[in-house]
């Protein structure tokens, strides 16, 4: 029986847990020497993403990402910090910013799987789709 990637996920959360230090370092040695063992190298992509999942859950963590033409205001961020622990009903929120001149006006926000577009461009888009039908 193949061992699928959210498996080796709980299972590398678990061992994990609350070690620190050397016993964590020893403990992703033998995880990585068994995914060598058992030929599953391949699926690490797919490990980090299922244990990233499981560690955000355990810890009431959101990591959001929010593109504007230029960075956030401490302000604004606040806001968008408050706005993102209201709707997901975490307690920690991590966000990245990401600058693109592309984005006229506006944002766009992506949490979990969730993207808010609010950036000036959709809207104008919006606009013509609805100008068009």
């Amino acid at each position: 029986m193949k061992i699928k990637a959210k498996q080796y996920a709980q299972a590398l959360f678990l061992e994990t847990r609350d070690k620190k230090g050397d016993d964590l370092l020893k403990t992703l040695d033998k995880f990585f020497e068994v995914l060598k063992v058992d030929n599953n190298l391949s699926q690490l992509e797919k490990i980090v993403f299922y244990f990233n999942n499981l560690w955000n859950k355990e810890y009431s963590l959101v990591e959001a990402e929010i593109t504007c033409s230029r960075f956030l205001e401490n302000d604004l961020r606040s806001d968008v910090v408050s706005y993102l622990k209201k709707i997901s009903q975490a307690e920690n929120i991590e966000i990245k910013e990401k600058e693109d001149k592309k984005v006229i006006g506006g944002f766009v926000l992506k949490y979990g799987d969730k993207i808010i577009d609010a950036s000036i461009k959709n809207k104008i888009n919006s606009f013509k789709n609805s100008l068009l039908n």
